[in-house]
């Protein structure tokens, strides 16, 4: 029944997001269809969970999230009924743990490195988190990806946008996931081949 009502309510959330944006995947085929893979990228808006999962056509994600944002009374059902990880300063190592036994399991695991929306629409320090996951994890692969649209949207912290976009009844939005890495990579490489994935989409 969970997995039915899930199911429902992904179809639902991606039918009302193409009312809104037009969602473009680029590189698509560097996600293996099934089994554990790390997928980590740039936090722009309150919408990137959702667009990363519609750009993946795969099974869906477990993400993790901040424990405060993760606690609002109104969504607490939604993210639990998506099997989200929950993380906080004072509860980490339990996060991590479970993090990686997901990787362990062959699941799919979305984090956003930087820790929280940027203020900037800049690509933030990406924190070492993820390094601890990774090296309790035995089997799976990183894969970078880049969100690109979402800036200056009503979504995110800024009104700027870039490459002189304009308002548009639909925005277009483009996430562009990355050459596979090795799961032992440090975040100062993953932030690099996110960087890499952001001067494709300039180009």
């Amino acid at each position: 029944m969970r997995k039915w009502l899930l199911r429902l309510l992904w179809v639902a959330a991606a039918l009302l997001i193409s009312l809104r944006y037009r969602v473009r995947a680029v590189g698509r085929e560097h996600v293996p269809a099934a089994g554990a893979v790390l997928l980590l990228g740039n936090h722009v808006s309150w919408l990137d969970w959702l667009l990363v999962q519609i750009a993946l056509r795969r099974r869906l994600l477990r993400y993790m999230m901040e424990r405060s944002i993760y606690e609002w009374p109104a969504l607490r059902w939604m993210f639990r009924l998506g099997r989200t990880i929950p993380v906080s300063s004072k509860a980490s190592k339990q996060a991590f743990e479970e993090a990686a036994a997901a990787l362990n399991a062959g699941e799919a695991v979305g984090i956003f490195p930087e820790g929280g929306i940027s203020r900037r629409c800049e690509i933030e320090k990406f924190y070492r988190g993820f390094e601890i996951i990774a090296s309790q994890s035995h089997r799976g692969e990183i894969v970078p990806f880049y969100i690109d649209g979402m800036c200056g949207s009503r979504l995110s912290y800024t009104r700027k946008t870039h490459g002189g976009r304009r308002w548009s009844l639909r925005r277009p939005v483009t996430v562009v996931f990355g050459a596979p890495m090795p799961l032992g990579s440090s975040a100062d490489s993953v932030r690099g081949a996110v960087m890499q994935l952001k001067d494709t989409i300039a180009q």
